[in-house]
């Protein structure tokens, strides 16, 4: 089987049920998936294990404001120059990276990761409904090929886009009626990077139509012709 590392964690999100979904969707198309909680942890063990798919599910970042006072002392974090370092061999070497719903907003010191992922969280400028309704619809990119679908999840608006990344679907819900990037991919060095801002909750990952788009971006993005 491939193999899969997740680094999950943070705050007002149910990482493990998330992460636990995202498990049971990868191995359906023969992911073999390790979890850590701890980012330098998990991205010590990513090159020495032959992972070819690095997924964050995590809200790691560096936490400023007031609102983030309780929290800072145990989930504010910068990545180390050796983490970040591992990433970029990682791309470097083939490897794809699987960024869920708040890994737009991870990783703020570092200057590169919306570069990799293609996009990010803008403080003052993102936000996001709650969760309610959304409908997708898929753009006319060619591996935009799967049908519209309906899911109850977080709307992340207002993402700042990168030039360059391929939008595959878009979204909208009535508490933000303009349209959306939800769904796009990346490429970085000689990686491929998925951005899917849904995932605040299992159900959502494992919704039928949802899992068969992250199916098939993941095949792509991890394309083994491409990454022998």
């Amino acid at each position: 089987m491939r193999k899969n590392l997740i680094i999950q964690g943070g705050i007002f999100h149910e990482f493990t049920k998330t992460s636990n979904a995202l498990v049971k969707l990868l191995d359906s198309i023969g992911f073999q998936s390790i979890v850590f909680d701890d980012p330098e942890e998990g991205l010590g063990e990513l090159l020495s294990g032959n992972y070819s798919l690095l997924t964050v599910n995590a809200l790691r970042w560096e936490m400023h404001g007031e609102k983030y006072d309780p929290y800072r002392e145990e989930w504010a974090m910068q990545l180390s120059p050796s983490a970040k370092d591992t990433i970029l061999l990682h791309l470097e070497r083939g490897g794809a990276i699987l960024g869920m719903h708040t890994a737009s907003i991870c990783f703020s010191d570092w200057e590169e990761w919306p570069k990799i992922l293609g996009g990010a969280w803008e403080w003052g400028t993102s936000w996001h409904p709650q969760p309610e309704k959304i409908s997708l619809i898929p753009t006319k990119h060619e591996l935009a090929v799967n049908q519209s679908f309906s899911v109850t999840d977080e709307l992340y608006t207002n993402l700042n886009v990168r030039d360059g990344t391929s939008v595959l679907l878009e979204g909208s819900c009535a508490s933000s009626l303009d349209s959306q990037p939800v769904l796009w991919l990346n490429e970085y060095k000689s990686g491929r990077v998925i951005y899917d801002s849904l995932g605040h909750t299992a159900e959502s990952i494992l919704h039928r139509e949802h899992a068969s788009w992250l199916k098939s971006a993941i095949d792509w993005a991890t394309d083994s012709k491409r990454n022998p």
